[in-house]
């Protein structure tokens, strides 16, 4: 097992709190200051509704309709704009969520149709604080989602599907610090020139926001990659210390697993640029119920020269369950997931972002009928 640097506390629970009563307030500070419409103030606001229709037209769990949605309120801080130090960033960020989700109440998928599902809860996502020396050297450290610079295609953002974010192989694995609860991390991140490498260690269960190393196990993690304008080749390997249970009882003290990530552009014509991305991951088969994922799909920046905001993509991710998981459980061999979206720009706040899904099937669940599911989401952005 690697040495944990974290020592378990039992007052971890009680600085988490602290740390959220302390970030709503300096959020709704920076709200009602007059920095906040001054970007050149150092201090720098967000605000983003989310709102989603899902309706399962056939198949899955059952048919049926449903709403959801999610609320974020971020805050950023140019610690050297706003007089303070230089080279530094502060950011926090906030979430409300309210509505169930549709991948358990509807279409039984393992990879989540819906990147914003999560159920009704507000809570402080992210707080963190990053120093930067030079152009090359960076330390973060805070509660910080692992997914906000590891294993990320830019392209793949377009999608609603999950698997399209941070790979089931990994989400799915073990605990990890993602939306939509980020945990305490350390991240370090080198640049030179095109290259770069990102190295950090995450708290192993960000549910209990609670730092136990013994119990709970961390999370390694490490990415490098060569980028160049739209340009991306990265790979990444990730170790978690803490105890991990197979489908057939037997137990693990660790897992781990490694990904690869690409985005390339393809084709430009007019206004419009052609592209793809491609993801790859693989893990521990011996312990995991997802041992393997594919995601590739392609990414049309202004389909109409009428419309050169909008952009339109497909995409497939199948997700394949491991030999013990297929053996225990009687699953069939993976859960593939087509999704066709378009997003449409209304105005500079306000997009609708229509998606069809065609998920074949659900949770390798021999019982469960391909699913086929229509999505609509509204992005509300007047901050």
């Amino acid at each position: 097992m690697i040495p944990s640097p974290f020592k378990p506390s039992t007052r971890t629970a009680r600085l988490y709190a602290l740390c959220s009563q302390l970030a709503i307030a300096i959020t709704m500070m920076a709200i009602a200051h007059p920095a906040a419409a001054q970007p050149q103030q150092g201090i720098t606001t967000e605000l983003f509704y989310l709102g989603e229709a899902v309706q399962n037209f056939s198949g899955g769990l059952q048919r049926g309709t449903l709403y959801h949605a999610t609320g974020d309120l971020t805050v950023t801080v140019d610690t050297e704009e706003a007089g303070w130090w230089p080279h530094g960033t502060l950011f926090i960020d906030t979430l409300i969520n309210n509505g169930a989700d549709p991948s358990a109440r509807l279409i039984g998928d393992v990879q989540t149709a819906s990147n914003i599902s999560d159920g009704s809860r507000t809570r402080l996502q992210q707080l963190w604080y990053e120093q930067q020396w030079g152009e090359n050297l960076a330390l973060l450290v805070g509660l910080h989602d692992l997914n906000s610079e590891f294993y990320v295609t830019e392209y793949g953002t377009l999608f609603l599907n999950s698997s399209f974010g941070v790979g089931p192989d990994l989400s799915s694995s073990a605990p990890v610090s993602i939306w939509p609860q980020a945990g305490a991390a350390a991240r370090l991140a080198i640049h030179v020139e095109h290259f770069y490498l990102l190295s950090a260690i995450y708290d192993g269960d960000p549910t209990t926001r609670a730092i136990k190393a013994n119990s709970e196990g961390l999370m390694y993690i490490s990415e490098a990659g060569w980028s160049a304008g739209a340009t991306a080749y990265k790979v990444g390997i990730w170790h978690h210390t803490g105890n991990k249970i197979a489908a057939d009882g037997r137990r693990f003290t660790s897992n781990s697993g490694g990904y690869a990530v690409i985005d390339q552009p393809l084709a430009a014509w007019k206004s419009s640029h052609l592209s793809m991305f491609l993801q790859l991951g693989i893990n521990q088969q011996d312990r995991n119920d997802i041992s393997n994922y594919l995601g590739a799909g392609l990414h049309l920046d202004a389909p109409f020269s009428s419309r050169p905001d909008d952009v339109a993509g497909i995409a497939v991710a199948r997700s394949g369950f491991s030999p013990v998981s297929r053996r225990v459980q009687s699953l069939l061999p993976a859960e593939t997931a087509i999704e066709l979206t378009y997003h449409l720009m209304l105005t500079p706040w306000l997009s609708i972002h229509p998606s069809l899904q065609w998920i074949q099937h659900p949770s390798g669940d021999p019982a469960l009928q391909n699913a086929v599911v229509g999505m609509l989401r509204m992005d509300f952005h007047p901050l």
